[in-house]
């Protein structure tokens, strides 16, 4: 066994709170290594500081004995919205067990603010999460789902159905426009103001090139290459930049179409490949109950 965990003081809970404001939730190491900071904290590790500060923020339960916390917990989140420009920390002293709770405006993120049934104002401030994430993380291939909820998890307090409403959140995104998903990562689409600047010209041949090729009936088929013939004669009355800038676009969601093709095509042929397996498996395991049962009544015979 190890040595027990000491209690931890006042001076070192001010040295945490002190810390967070300094450089940030999630910066532990840094806290650890500040000059002002390394002395008070000198027993303590990045874990230490994890945990505590999240006992220090914890969703008091309606089971628990900390109703009192609890409203006091929801009056001064009311009270942030009304200075949205406010980035102080409020301190709730507990009556249950004198432990002290940071209610922080911007950091902490309580779990009604994640619950899918409450209003669209905490729908909208979990995509911006979501969005915040993706852009501070900036892959450049974007981020996929693991990463954006650790970088999540990292800044913030999430429920335990985290998982679950990350997953119908980015769905939501990418149907929406917001996201773009190529090979299972999330970027950020590009912004309207981007398209605005472009001539109609260009955005319709792009609306077609983005349309794929039907092989339904006949009529859709002829309907869909006329349009791109059309385009395509439209092009030539374009200035050499725009029609460069219209087929470098056009390739490019080519490109990304194709991706995910390849990808699907690779997931579908491993799938393939652990069916085959389990039935070699099933086979196998059929011929040598067969044979045993042969055994047992050659045995009996």
């Amino acid at each position: 066994m190890g040595a027990p965990k000491q209690r931890w003081t006042s001076e070192e809970d001010a040295a945490l709170r002190t810390g967070v404001a300094r450089h940030g939730v999630g910066n532990w190491r840094t806290i650890l290594n500040d000059p002002q900071l390394s002395s008070i904290l000198r027993y303590r590790s990045n874990v230490d500081l994890k945990d505590k500060w999240r006992n220090m923020n914890i969703t008091v339960t309606p089971l628990g004995s900390r109703d009192k916390v609890r409203t006091a917990a929801k009056k001064a989140r009311a009270a942030t919205k009304n200075d949205d420009h406010s980035t102080s920390i409020i301190t709730i002293t507990s009556d249950a067990d004198d432990e002290i709770i940071d209610a922080k405006p911007i950091v902490s993120v309580s779990s009604e603010a994640w619950n899918t049934s409450i209003s669209k104002e905490s729908h909208s401030r979990l995509d911006k999460i979501i969005l915040e994430a993706i852009k501070n993380l900036n892959e450049p291939t974007g981020s996929h789902k693991i990463t954006i909820a650790n970088y999540i998890e990292e800044q913030y307090w999430p429920p335990k159905d985290f998982d679950q409403l990350l997953s119908a959140k980015l769905k939501d995104l990418a149907t929406s426009g917001k996201l773009k998903k190529v090979r299972r990562k999330y970027r950020i689409a590009p912004s309207s103001p981007r398209l605005e600047g472009r001539s109609p010209k260009m955005l319709l041949l792009e609306d077609v090139q983005k349309d794929p090729l039907k092989v339904g009936n006949g009529a859709s088929k002829s309907l869909t290459r006329s349009q791109v013939d059309a385009e395509l004669a439209r092009m030539a009355t374009m200035t050499p930049e725009a029609a460069a800038a219209a087929a470098a676009s056009a390739v490019e969601e080519a490109e990304a179409i194709i991706a995910e093709a390849e990808a699907a095509a690779r997931e579908a042929e491993a799938a393939e490949a652990e069916a085959q397996a389990a039935q070699a498996f099933a086979e196998a395991a059929f011929l040598t109950l067969k044979n045993r049962n042969a055994v047992k009544l050659m045995a009996q015979g």
